[in-house]
């Protein structure tokens, strides 16, 4: 039986007539951490959605480290000690959002799991080093192990029972070791085909709870016509899921990109080259939902008000419609959102 529409949704009729619910207004959103959203802290920023262009958080219900941010009930999460409860009551805080009218997206970090690569040798990612020794790795398991994929397809099911509106994965690629002296073992045209399989997996499994599937990539996946040696193919997964979401920081850009000397002091002219690159990979499908991250944090170059205003502006100017900031410590520009018309 569908789940009936939420006032803030819209039905999307998809290709086998199952009818799968997407908000009806463009999500405009801020990442929140666990211990953040947990926290006093999240009445400022549910305050700043209030007043703002603002209508969505991304919470994380797994992070890098594999820890949760809430007591879970699946088997394997309980077996290596996951469960961190960050948030006290994870359902009251869900519906305390949605009585905002705020939309509610659950961040799982997939691939990159330090508690389940230790706990679960037997599931960690195997390196080759130089010396053509193995060794297996302490923060990465490995994608082509299907028990892993239903794992996080556990937790995810379990989130949208709680009342999570869509899910979101993030890390679902191979680490990327070119600097380092050892790689991943596995043929290296068998990377994308992993992490399409795990996409689409998800995404099948997911769409019979008419939930909609968000996936990050790297920014440089939108630039190449391969998977980058980490298994992140931008037009193929684009194919496959309903939302993808690169994170197209200035900062991570490499000097010379796109012929800019320093990215990171160009936000508008990398935001805006990368998106018509990944304008172009989608040219042929109207069915995926570009939602980039953006940059609201400083690393080698301090971040201005201005700044973050560019990358917006960027965005909108190519005729996207939904933008996602990312700051890993959820402190935000706020003068940015008020200001935003």
């Amino acid at each position: 039986m569908d789940r009936p529409p939420a006032n803030n949704s819209k039905v999307y009729q998809l290709v086998d007539e199952k009818k799968l619910y997407l908000p009806e207004f463009y999500v405009k959103g801020i990442y929140v951490t666990g211990w953040v959203a947990g926290s006093e802290k999240i009445s400022a920023l549910i305050n700043l959605v209030d007043k703002t262009v603002l209508n969505t958080m991304v919470i994380d219900i797994k992070d890098q480290l594999g820890h949760l941010s809430y007591k879970s009930n699946v088997p394997l999460a309980q077996e290596i000690g996951a469960n961190r409860r960050k948030i006290k009551n994870i359902k009251a805080l869900i519906d305390e959002l949605h009585s905002r009218g705020i939309y509610v997206i659950g961040r799982i970090v997939v691939f990159k799991d330090a508690l389940l690569a230790n706990k679960r040798k037997d599931l960690s990612l195997k390196l080759e080093q130089s010396d053509n020794t193995i060794i297996k790795s302490d923060n990465w398991v490995d994608p082509s192990q299907k028990e892993i994929w239903d794992y996080n397809l556990a937790l995810a099911r379990e989130a949208v029972e709680i009342g999570f509106d869509e899910i979101q994965f993030d890390y679902i690629r191979y680490p990327a070791l070119a600097r380092k002296p050892y790689q991943a073992v596995v043929d290296k045209e068998n990377k994308s085909q992993y992490i399409n399989s795990f996409a689409q997996y998800v995404r099948d499994e997911l769409d019979l709870l008419n939930t909609p599937v968000s996936i990050d990539v790297f920014g440089l996946t939108t630039a190449v016509n391969d998977d980058l040696g980490i298994g992140q193919n931008f037009k193929e997964l684009s194919n496959i899921v309903q939302i993808i979401s690169p994170m197209v920081y200035p900062s991570h850009y490499s000097a010379g990109s796109y012929g800019i000397p320093v990215p990171d002091r160009e936000p508008y002219q990398i935001i805006y080259k990368s998106l018509i690159d990944a304008q172009e990979k989608i040219s042929d499908n109207s069915n995926v939902v570009i939602r980039p991250w953006l940059q609201d944090f400083s690393l080698g170059y301090k971040y201005s008000l201005k700044d973050v205003q560019e990358q917006i502006k960027a965005v909108e100017k190519l005729g996207l419609t939904e933008w996602l900031l990312w700051n890993p410590s959820s402190k935000y520009t706020i003068e940015t959102l008020l200001t935003h018309p």
